[in-house]
């Protein structure tokens, strides 16, 4: 079950900064095609233990907050 901070992260856009129980796992330049790229970090909540994914990149404007699946132990 997602903590209160957590569940105030789903939708919201990745402008918005991760909240203090997020502990950053890793993170990795990624490459959109040949105009556009950027990057994902990947984080693990220290208090309720949900994975989420953070895509920054100035292509993508929109983007949001998201769970992930990637393995993060």
């Amino acid at each position: 079950m997602p903590c209160p901070d957590c569940l105030a992260l789903e939708g919201a856009n990745v402008s918005v900064s991760p909240h203090a129980n997020l502990l950053l796992h890793s993170d990795a330049g990624i490459n959109f095609g040949a105009t556009a790229s950027g990057h994902v970090a990947y984080y693990i909540c220290n208090a309720c233990k949900t994975k989420w994914e953070r895509i920054r990149a100035r292509s993508e404007p929109e983007a949001q907050w998201r769970h992930t699946e990637k393995e993060l132990e």
